[in-house]
């Protein structure tokens, strides 16, 4: 069974489109854009509170860099840890414990993260939770009736980013809320070149008294075009009741063809 519709649940589609990128953090530079560290001191000793973490020279093989509360601050974002190890020269990287990504605007937090700097690529695990409050980076003029909506959370057991292909992808218990606005489907995929917002498995949005269940749902964040796919498709809306007092209108009578 298919359904094509334009409702009010459009706002869930576009709050969950900017949702999934507002916080998203893209690859650390590559070590090599990065200025050398300065001579270690001979005694090892804790990293202090907040304290950057050295970058490697490009092709030294660097040792994991801890410390309590380490960060990584960039023009764009604030990076949040206690350890970050960086492979070689492939553009590797690895956070293995909780890590806390920042920027104006929005924030988004997990278990542990890795990915490769020259693919652009990035990953979080493990109780991903993504806040933002409408005035990321992202949330232009397409995103007003987004913006209006207040403050949203996106929550995932995995979060994975392709900065330079612009694909966003929120795997397991994905949970998305804005005020009255609700999602919540096994597997989404947002595409920012294409504008295209894809729903996997389990879907339910609600907005309002308004909701929609179904298999799959993809959303178009140009053309504001709703298709869900799967059996049943259930949609709830509310209907209007009449005010206490009020009389219901009569139906007119239908005309009848007479014989002559």
């Amino acid at each position: 069974m298919r359904t094509r519709a334009r409702t009010a649940l459009a706002g869930v589609s576009l709050a969950l489109s900017v949702a999934f990128c507002a916080a998203a953090p893209s690859a650390p530079p590559s070590p090599a854009a990065s200025p050398s560290p300065s001579p270690a001191p001979s005694a090892v000793s804790p990293a202090p509170k907040n304290a950057a973490i050295p970058v490697p020279k490009a092709g030294a093989k660097p040792a994991a860099k801890t410390g309590a509360a380490s960060s990584l601050e960039t023009p764009y974002y604030r990076v949040e840890t206690d350890e970050i190890s960086y492979k070689g020269g492939n553009g590797d990287f690895t956070m293995p414990h909780k890590v806390t990504f920042s920027r104006p605007g929005s924030d988004a937090t997990a278990e542990r993260a890795d990915g490769n700097q020259k693919r652009g690529t990035i990953s979080l695990y493990g109780s991903v939770v993504v806040h933002d409050n409408g005035n990321a980076p992202e949330a232009g003029a397409e995103s007003d009736e987004y913006a209006k909506g207040g403050p949203a959370t996106l929550t995932c057991d995995q979060l994975d980013v392709d900065s330079k292909a612009k694909i966003y992808t929120a795997i397991g218990h994905v949970h998305f809320e804005q005020g009255s606005r609700k999602a919540d489907a096994e597997r989404g995929v947002m595409n920012r070149s294409t504008g295209m917002l894809r729903l996997e498995g389990n879907v339910k949005t609600v907005d309002g008294e308004s909701s929609l269940t179904a298999a799959n749902m993809d959303y178009n964040t140009n053309t504001k075009h709703v298709e869900a796919n799967g059996k049943p498709i259930v949609i709830k809306q509310p209907v209007p009741t009449p005010e206490p007092g009020s009389a219901s209108p009569t139906p007119k009578p239908k005309k009848r063809r007479l014989p002559f």
